[in-house]
This record gives C-alpha cells, sequence and structure tokens, in this order.
C-alpha cells in the first residue's frame, strides 16, 4: 500500500512536527471529536488561518443532527480521504488524537481493547435489542452472562467498552474475548513479516509517496509514526493555559448557545445520546451545572441563586476542564507505550515509530523538526531508517513497551472500590483505608471497667 505517515500530538500541546508542506502533505484529522460541527473553541480545532492552505480532511463537516460515527465510519471514510489524496500524489498525514480510531486505520486486523471495530453493525442497535439502552449496570449484568471473560475485563464505570463488548456478542453471536484470542493466536503463529522486508527502494532517488507495501503486514498502509512527547512537568502548565485561553476566547458563550440547540433538538422530539458525539467532548458537560444555574436564575426571579455560588460553579467547571483534560493526555501516553509500542514490537514494526521532544520549545523544537525531515525523507524514498532509540536520549528511555499485564475486574466490598491490576489490588489491601476498613473497630470503653 501507499505511504502514509502519522502524527500523535497529545491534545496539540506542540507544533505541528512533520514537514507538510515540503512533502506535499494533507492532514487527516484523527480526533474523533473535532470531526463534527460545533464547539471549535472547546474541540481546539485549527482555525482556517493557522492551516497555511494545507488541505484538512475529516475536520468538522458531521452535522449535529447526524447519528455520532462509530469507528467502522472512521476508517470507512479515512481510508476513503487517503486514496484520493494518493491519487494526487500527495502525503496523507494522520494528526491526532483518539487512539482507537487512529489503531483502526493503522492495522489491517485492529484489537481494540479486546474488540474488533469492524464487526459492529453501523446500524441503529437499541431498537432491535433493548439492553443497549439500559444502564451501565445491566448491560454488565448481561455481558457476564454471555461473556464473562469480557465482562471481567473492563472496569464497571467503563459503558462504553462493556455497551461494545455486549454489541459484537449480538451483532455477530460470536463473544468478543473469542475473537480477540483468535486474532492473537494469528499475530503469534508466524504470520508477521519483518519490517525490513516491506519497503520497495525507488530506482531515482527520488521522493517516492507510492512505495509499496508487503499486503501480508499487519500494517494497513507503509506507515511512518511520529510521537511529540513533552514532559509531564512542563505539558502540564502549557494545558492548564490552554484551558484559561478556551475560557478567555468565549467557551462558556459557546458551550451556552450548545446547550440551547440541545434543547431546540429535544423539543422536536428527537433523541440526543449526550454520551457520544460532539456532546462528549471535554469542556461541553463540566459547565452545564453552570449553564443550568444560570439559566435558572435568569427565567425565575423567585429562583435567584447568589452570585458567589454562581462563581464557584463557575470555577468548579473549569478545574474539571483541566482535570480531564491532563487526564486524557495522560491517556494518551499510555496508549502509545501500553499497547502502540507494544503491538509495534510484536509485528517487529517498532522501527516505524520516533520520538520528538518538543519540551523545550526553543532548543529540542527546532533539532526534532529536523530530524523529522531527515527521517520522513529516508521513508518516503524506502532508504534504510535510522534506529528510533538512537535519535535521542529522551526516545532511549521511552521507545520500550512496558510489560503487558493481566486487566481483570476486582471488586473490593470494604471499601466499595473496583480495581483493574493484580498492581492495583496488591497496593489497595496494603493501603492505610483498606486495613482501616476491615479492621474491627475498638469499643476502647471494654478498656475500663464499669462503674455501678
Amino acid at each position: 500500500m501507499p505511504a502514509t505517515a502519522l502524527d500523535c500530538d497529545h491534545r496539540r500541546h506542540g507544533h505541528r512536527k512533520i514537514p507538510t508542506e515540503r512533502f506535499s502533505g494533507e492532514i487527516i484529522n484523527g480526533d474523533c471529536i473535532q470531526m463534527y460541527d460545533g464547539l471549535p473553541i472547546a474541540t481546539n480545532k485549527m482555525p482556517i488561518e493557522e492551516r497555511k492552505s494545507i488541505p484538512h480532511h475529516l475536520l468538522g463537516g458531521i452535522p449535529l443532527r447526524e447519528r455520532p460515527w462509530q469507528v467502522a465510519t472512521f476508517r470507512q471514510n479515512a481510508v476513503k480521504v487517503v486514496e484520493e489524496i494518493h491519487s494526487r500524489g500527495n502525503l496523507p498525514i494522520l494528526v491526532g488524537g483518539t487512539h482507537y480510531y487512529i489503531q483502526s486505520l493503522l492495522f489491517r486486523d485492529a484489537i481494540l481493547g479486546g474488540v474488533t471495530q469492524d464487526l459492529v453493525s453501523e446500524q441503529p442497535l437499541e431498537h432491535t435489542w433493548p439492553i443497549l439502552k439500559a444502564s451501565k449496570e445491566e448491560m454488565l449484568e448481561e455481558l457476564r452472562k454471555v461473556d464473562p471473560v469480557m465482562a471481567a475485563r473492563w472496569h464497571p464505570n467503563d459503558q462504553r467498552k462493556i455497551k461494545r463488548s455486549l454489541e459484537i456478542y449480538l451483532t455477530t453471536g460470536k463473544r468478543a474475548s473469542d475473537i480477540y484470542d483468535q486474532q492473537q493466536k494469528q499475530r503469534t503463529g508466524g504470520h508477521l513479516r519483518q519490517l525490513e522486508s516491506t519497503f520497495q527502494k525507488g530506482t531515482s532517488g527520488e521522493e517516492n509517496h507510492n512505495a509499496t507495501f508487503n499486503t501480508n503486514s499487519p500494517l494497513l498502509f507503509d506507515t511512518l509514526i511520529f510521537w511529540t512527547h513533552v514532559d509531564s512537568n512542563i505539558l502540564n502548565p502549557r494545558l492548564d493555559a490552554r484551558v484559561d485561553a478556551m475560557i478567555s476566547n468565549g467557551l462558556i458563550s459557546e458551550v451556552q448557545s450548545m446547550f440551547s440547540y440541545l434543547r431546540e433538538m429535544e423539543s422536536e422530539g428527537q433523541e440526543v445520546d449526550q454520551t457520544s458525539g460532539i456532546w462528549a467532548a471535554i469542556g461541553y458537560k463540566q459547565f452545564l451545572p453552570y449553564i443550568l444555574a444560570s439559566q435558572a436564575t435568569d427565567t425565575d426571579s423567585d429562583n435567584v441563586i447568589d452570585t458567589n455560588k454562581l462563581e464557584k460553579l463557575r470555577q468548579e467547571g473549569i478545574e474539571r476542564i483541566r482535570i480531564e483534560t491532563r487526564q486524557c493526555a495522560r491517556g494518551q501516553i499510555k496508549w502509545i507505550r501500553n499497547v502502540l509500542l507494544r503491538t509495534l514490537e510484536e509485528d517487529h514494526l517498532d522501527k516505524t515509530l520516533y520520538l520528538l521532544n518538543a519540551t523545550d520549545s526553543c532548543v529540542h523544537l527546532c533539532t526534532d523538526h529536523s530530524v523529522s525531515h531527515d527521517v520522513a525523507g529516508i521513508f518516503l524514498r524506502g532508504d534504510t531508517l535510522p534506529p528510533p532509540r538512537e535519535i535521542s536520549n529522551v526516545a532511549e528511555q521511552l521507545l520500550v513497551a512496558k510489560q503487558k499485564g493481566d486487566f481483570y475486574a476486582r471488586y473490593c466490598n470494604f471499601c466499595n472500590k473496583t480495581l483493574m491490576t493484580e498492581t492495583q489490588w496488591t497496593g489497595h489491601v496494603k493501603s492505610k483505608k483498606h486495613l482501616n476498613a476491615v479492621t474491627p473497630r475498638k469499643d476502647w470503653r471494654s478498656f475500663y471497667p464499669r462503674i455501678p
């Protein structure tokens, strides 16, 4: 297959590192929230004036009234866009974003947390199987009956994964756990190919965007991956500053407009799933308590809320956005190290992932920008790529896949808490909170003689 590049930039904390203009690149958005119309501030869509006339695809354009996309929908549309870009002789550059969307486009037979997205039907399923509209507790109970292995794998609060596992069983008649095991055996059964045999070197020495990739490769396209990394001590303040900028640029007014539009759709009898699509964007639901309180004050003179309470709700919304933004960035980093890098190593494709250090925007940015130029040029010419871990000391430290752990839910009755790994469970049972919960309370009065 023709060549494709991927830039993993966590919450757009760094500048674009792939030399787009030099290699006639076109951007494909890989963030599932940025694909929808609405909330340009909350979703941090790149403004048109900053795109430098570079074509951007799948960035906005999905109407708010359209049913939210599933991963299979994204993959189908993204593959079509990639093929169109290749037909123009240009380089597709996937930027983002949402890890399970990215992985679905990277691998032919994507295993996404034990779930094969291609098996999920694109038709509305809730009318056929009402259980899919039930609460997460009811869906988990049903999943325990039909696929106890997957039920034990997910946290009880992870409604999205619970529902997806249940959908796979209902639509295919096969348990997601069985599909996962079968694909794992295929991946380790000797069907993988070495990366060195995948490149066709161009005879003219010119950049070759159409280098054919081994059709037996696990990768869907001949892909080069850049991980734009920032140290957490620097990243967190940058993310906080980004949230402050969003507030200054009118995020609250944007959320108010979206909430009014939601009320309009509901008044028309249109059911809106606020757990997916644009409605799941960080920055929307966090401000809803403030928006509701503000509107109640405006419409009901007898229900006036104290100004200090309104400001408290506003500040709580800002803080929740900051926390969830940092959590999202950490989740992306964990996916790269725990899933993407490990999968590439298992398939002998780890030489396709390069780390670009954007911690110091004044020093490493310039250095690593030239690195991305050089590596991208070598990749497109089909020459031998330099070892990714030898690019920098940071790359040597971080481009090591973490050992795969077994995930299964264990519930502590004493503390009313669910733990997902053996390490978490061991740490919990040794914690002061747990020990206090399991130790019977002493009645100190029994140590003293009773006075008649």
